[in-house]
């Protein structure tokens, strides 16, 4: 049976053809529930929502664009909806954003490196959840998911132009939180080395 053929299935209310669908999409879509979301919990909801709500939408899908990017948008919708519901602020994994101030550890990294790499992540998953939603939805759907503006823009329902400003100023803001959050002492560095240190000064 051809993709096309699994899909009018699908729309006609096939159960088993929309699961051979959106099966091999489910972990991309489990990778935008957690970056969204800030956890294992929330990210389960979120994929559980989108799948029910694809199923119910899937006679409406007009294949304008690419299965992946609709589900995409459906996914981006329901975690928007669970964020406002819940008032939860994603801690998002930012492997994208080196720029902003966090860089994996080698595998030859030491305790210390380490230390200080998670705490850097740890600093920039709390500059993100602190980014206004409006921001933060395309700046992770942009520098982590790798995503184009013109898909951010399908996704979200938003004109591109403001895609592409969200984006910089969501970027831009990123960088003021994370400088108010260093100079309040929330210093990578020094935390690590207190870290492995066990508190002393060498």
């Amino acid at each position: 049976m051809t993709e096309d053929q699994t899909l009018r299935r699908a729309k006609a209310g096939d159960s088993a053809a929309f699961e051979a669908l959106v099966t091999p999409l489910e972990p991309m879509i489990w990778r935008l529930c957690w970056r969204m979301m800030g956890n294992e919990e929330d990210a389960r909801d979120a994929l559980q929502e989108t799948m029910i709500k694809a199923w119910r939408a899937i006679a409406q899908y007009e294949e304008r664009a690419a299965l992946s990017t609709w589900l995409y948008s459906v996914a981006v919708r329901c975690c928007q909806d669970m964020i406002r519901k819940r008032n939860v602020r994603a801690a998002s994994s930012l492997d994208g954003l080196r720029e902003e101030g966090y860089d994996p550890p080698s595998r030859e990294a030491g305790p210390a490196e380490k230390t200080e790499a998670e705490e850097r992540r740890r600093l920039v998953r709390q500059a993100l959840s602190m980014l206004p939603e409006d921001q933060r939805v395309p700046l992770v759907l942009f520098a982590v998911e790798g995503r184009h503006y013109d898909e951010i823009a399908a996704m979200t329902g938003v004109a591109l132009g403001t895609v592409k400003s969200r984006v910089n100023r969501g970027r831009e803001r990123l960088r003021e939180i994370m400088q108010s959050l260093l100079a309040d002492g929330n210093n990578p560095a020094a935390s690590a080395s207190k870290a492995v240190k066990g508190g002393r000064r060498s």
